[in-house]
């Protein structure tokens, strides 16, 4: 095995990520696992807090490296980690709610256990109403918040975030993802008939999938001959009412699920991304999204993204030359999780479009290359020093 290049004595500085297990392959594990592979080339020492394992302190391996992982279930065990790690700056890579008690039962603190270390929030913004404690979390749990987009700065800085304490950080695209004219998934809806696919976990409302139903039904009413299969990358607790209402909408026999369904959340990412390439384009219905990874993703390998028109998304794919339809949106009254929702009939002219669309390898290698780990690193090495915590 290859030495640590963020060995003891090595670094110009130790930082330890609180998050989700690096192992899972999915959302918060993909994101500390790449950026710790990325920082650790810079200089930085890296440790993992992850929030569901429990036990001694352990070694993950990945990579040709070999890091610590420290067990911070329960959450208390954070500030064991904390002491024995000794890090310069302690990083919370989660959604902030789950330090709010009234919205996280499992409520928690990173900010106590620090004693005083500088503690940095990286964290997604959804483009929805933001709960007064949801940024008081923020002020009272971090010397830093580093949301994924300017976007979501903006949002923060809306709802009475201080502005300078925060710096955008954005998320880097996995080298899973940088080769549009890999593999494709076979076995994956009827051959010769284009394929649309969208990511959500389970059935939580705010993906909206229900949404993208019905825009199909309104477009074959206009269309009798348009046929897509569809295929939903989520999981088995949302995919018994999925069905139902597509069945309710006479549209059934065209959605897709998992083949496999993994418990342990997730798949490998080449896995994945030979799904993106069996499609031609990727959707994304939700409106009240700050995480926007997967359509990262699919833009890396060059699919036609349809997506709602809101300042997050826009700003995520801003520089993918690709073919893009965003989607209109329109107020909706605050009895869900949006505070806008995707026009079902815009979305359907969106779906006729794509009859003439075609996936843009070339525009995917050009996004890749724009939006590697690699340059997230450099832009966090970049805000640490310019904070004066580089040693």
């Amino acid at each position: 095995m290859a030495p640590d290049d963020g060995a003891a004595g090595a670094g110009k500085l130790k930082l330890l990520l609180i998050s989700d297990n690096p192992a899972t392959p999915a959302s918060y594990g993909n994101a500390v696992r790449h950026f710790a592979d990325a920082v650790s080339s810079l200089g930085v020492e890296v440790a993992f807090g992850a929030l569901q394992v429990a036990g001694l302190p352990l070694r993950y391996e990945h990579d040709g490296r070999s890091y610590p992982l420290y067990g911070c279930a329960p959450p208390y065990r954070i500030a064991a980690a904390i002491e024995d790690h000794d890090p310069d700056v302690v990083m919370h890579v989660r959604d902030p709610v789950a330090m709010v008690p009234r919205l996280f039962p499992g409520s928690y603190s990173v900010k106590a256990p620090a004693r005083g270390k500088p503690v940095l929030q990286w964290c997604p913004v959804q483009h929805e109403f933001l709960p007064w404690d949801y940024v008081e979390v923020l002020l009272r749990e971090s010397d830093l918040v580093l949301p994924f987009t300017k976007a979501g700065a903006d949002r923060l800085g809306d709802a009475g975030l201080v502005r300078d304490r925060m710096e955008p950080l954005p998320l880097g695209v996995s080298p899973a993802y940088s080769d549009p004219g890999g593999p494709a998934a076979v076995g994956y809806g009827r051959e010769g008939l284009p394929l649309v696919m969208t990511v959500g976990l389970g059935g939580q409302d705010r993906k909206a999938f229900p949404l993208l139903m019905r825009a199909f039904r309104e477009a074959r009413s206009t269309d009798p001959t348009l046929d897509y299969d569809f295929y939903l990358h989520t999981t088995a607790a949302g995919a018994f009412d999925l069905v139902e209402h597509a069945r309710m909408l006479g549209v059934d026999g065209r959605w897709i699920f998992p083949k496999g369904y993994d418990p342990g959340i997730g798949y490998p990412e080449e896995d994945l991304a030979s799904r993106y390439r069996r499609a031609v384009a990727y959707v994304s219905t939700g409106t009240g999204e700050g995480w926007d990874m997967p359509l990262s993703e699919a833009a890396a390998l060059g699919r036609v993204l349809v997506y709602p028109d809101e300042p997050n998304r826009n700003e995520v794919v801003s520089d993918y030359g690709g073919p893009k339809l965003p989607v209109r949106t329109f107020p909706f009254p605050r009895t869900t999780n949006w505070e806008r929702m995707m026009d079902v009939s815009d979305l359907a002219e969106q779906l006729l479009k794509l009859r003439d669309l075609r996936p843009d390898p070339a525009a995917g290698r050009a996004y890749y290359a724009a939006h590697t780990w690699a340059k997230t690193a450099e832009r966090f090495v970049e805000i640490v020093k310019e904070r004066g915590w580089w040693k």
